[in-house]
């Protein structure tokens, strides 16, 4: 999982607190401070975006911080996201994870674990952005990759980079990349995976072992 939307007069509203410039019906719970005219942090934090085709943003923390100047949202501390773009839902678990309004990305450099309908990818960092002709990009840095409720297949596998595309249902690996499917593993430069297709459809410098 979007267009992840112009945040041009659009609002952000902190309950009880003021209403401000940056973001689409996005809101953040009491115990709100301002730090300086351009920067106020809220415990117990919660932003919510609703786009047109039923596309939603729900970001949840122990804490955070809006910075008007960069217009980026920091939340800190047992955050929990969902996404529902395109029909699709898709659940994050992070230490900390930064929304960035201006260049509609959001990201994480932390451990995080993804998890979506037959999939979960654990990593080292996530980065969501929105590509024109591809649709919703998801990047995963350093990642375990587990494929569920694909019939009776354990499939499995890792990379310095996964990609997701969510629109075209696939999964690029790339860099020491690991493909598990029973007892065979695929170790590759490069391994694209196609979801619906439920198979390997491209692999670069690859050779294939037993898995013990």
């Amino acid at each position: 999982m979007n267009k992840f939307s112009s945040i041009s007069n659009q609002t952000i509203l902190l309950i009880g607190i003021s209403l401000i410039t940056l973001s689409p019906n996005a809101f953040a719970s009491t115990k709100t401070s301002f730090l300086s005219e351009n920067i106020i942090t809220f415990k117990n934090s919660w932003y919510e975006s609703q786009f047109l085709n039923n596309k939603k943003i729900i970001l949840r923390s122990n804490e955070g911080d809006v910075n008007l100047d960069y217009q980026e949202i920091n939340l800190i501390g047992d955050v929990q996201g969902k996404f529902y773009f395109d029909g699709e839902s898709y659940f994050i678990k992070a230490p900390s994870l930064r929304a960035n309004l201006s260049n509609n990305s959001i990201l994480s450099n932390e451990k995080v674990i993804f998890e979506t309908k037959g999939l979960q990818i654990v990593s080292s960092g996530i980065e969501f952005n929105q590509v024109t002709h591809e649709g919703l990009m998801i990047l995963f840095a350093n990642a375990n990759l587990n494929i569920i409720n694909l019939g009776s297949k354990a499939l499995k596998g890792k990379a310095n980079k996964i990609k997701l595309l969510p629109l075209k249902n696939i999964i690029s690996m790339e860099g020491n990349a690991e493909f598990i499917e029973g007892t065979m593993k695929i170790i590759s430069d490069e391994i694209l995976y196609d979801l619906t297709e439920d198979r390997i459809i491209k692999s670069l410098n690859a050779k294939i072992i037993k898995n013990l």
